[in-house]
């Protein structure tokens, strides 16, 4: 008996790993068909970075697989900082469309992103540069939890941050 739980266990490892890279694999396409590239730095199977160089790799993504409620998913990170978790969508193509979009969105943009926090709300909008160097909002995100938002309140603090994602030799 424990030797078929052993071989199941590899089976169900190599199978996740392929789904792991089958997916990383789309999102990689998808990104080079709606941004026009063709670079990107490839880490290992299930590493991937958009924006950076080998030795500081931005916009990286990385694709495992997690348990959750007794099922196997994909969850994905962008720079350990954005995530998403497979079981939050309705399927497997929302999953990677939403992944595709966030990264879409700043591949060879300079983005700026504010955080803004107090008692009653955690906001984060982020805008790219456009050409005649006006900021555009893109994306804005908020939680209206006052509990959350108290809680934010003391542990985070409002911030802008600029970056430039592009790939460097």
């Amino acid at each position: 008996m424990g030797f078929f739980k052993l071989f199941h266990s590899t089976k169900k490892d190599e199978e996740n790993a392929q789904r792991e890279k089958d997916c990383i694999d789309r999102i990689k396409q998808a990104v080079c068909n709606k941004c026009g590239i063709d670079n990107f730095i490839d880490y290992d199977e299930f590493t991937v970075a958009f924006a950076g160089s080998k030795d500081n790799m931005d916009l990286m993504l990385e694709i495992c697989t997690q348990k959750y409620d007794g099922k196997e998913y994909l969850y994905a990170s962008v720079d350990d900082e954005v995530s998403w978790q497979e079981w939050d969508f309705d399927n497997l193509d929302e999953f990677e469309k939403d992944i595709i979009s966030y990264i879409a969105n700043r591949v060879n943009r300079t983005i700026k992103t504010v955080t803004e926090v107090n008692n009653k709300n955690f906001k984060v909008t982020s805008y790219y540069m456009d050409k005649n160097g006006e900021w555009v909002c893109f994306e804005e995100d908020s939680l209206g939890s006052k509990w959350v938002c108290f809680l934010a309140s003391h542990l985070a603090e409002s911030s802008e941050t600029i970056k430039t994602y592009k790939l460097k030799n």
